[in-house]
């Protein structure tokens, strides 16, 4: 049987081959698996690249704190309901109160709307009714529930909840911008990035 016989070198030569074969994997293998993530980069991370956000809606202190009594509306955002005598009164949240008139049961009448901004909660007790006004507790005479009268304000009584964010996770939004005012709520646009992420 004849042994085969392999030049001096030749084994030198194959780990040499070897090595650097290995060396490739691992230098380009990470490098591939880089550039497969990177094909889908973070939409704020594009700029002035239009993607779907929350920008908040501002107002003033002197807007929020105007309290009227306006003619009936549709409701918006129902809220807490509180029956009082032949009348009903329902939140719509953020703002403000219906005034309904359920003497007919089986037909009740929306006759005014009193405007409070931000207002959220609500109460009766005796003749007064009670609501916020942002954070402050403001109160109303109703002995003519129709037209509410204002009686009373108490200052920052509510703890005021933190307008920087929406109310949402994992959402992009544009920044809130205090000297534009106090923001009162947030709607769904697109947005150009960059931009703040929550």
């Amino acid at each position: 049987m004849t042994i085969p016989v392999f030049p001096r070198n030749f084994f030198y030569n194959y780990f040499v081959i070897f090595q650097i074969d290995c060396m490739k994997k691992l230098l380009f293998g990470p490098l591939f698996i880089c550039f497969l993530f990177s094909c889908n980069p973070d939409p704020g991370s594009t700029l002035n690249a239009e993607i779907p956000g929350y920008v908040p809606v501002y107002a003033s202190f002197e807007d929020i704190s105007q309290i009227t009594v306006e003619n009936a509306r549709p409701t918006a955002h129902a809220g807490k309901i509180y029956a009082f005598g032949s009348f009903i009164f329902q939140n719509d949240l953020n703002e403000g109160i219906h005034i309904i008139d359920n003497s007919d049961r089986n037909n009740p009448k929306k006759v005014a709307f009193l405007k409070v901004p931000l207002s959220t909660e609500i109460a009766v007790k005796g003749n007064f009714l009670y609501t916020n006004n942002l954070d402050d507790l403001v109160v109303f005479d109703i002995s003519n529930a129709s037209q509410p009268t204002l009686v009373n304000r108490v200052k920052k009584v509510f703890p005021q909840f933190n307008q920087d964010y929406p109310p949402f996770q994992n959402v992009y939004f544009e920044c809130a911008d205090p000297s534009k005012g106090i923001v009162v709520r947030w709607e769904q646009k697109n947005i150009k990035s960059p931009t703040c992420r929550r």
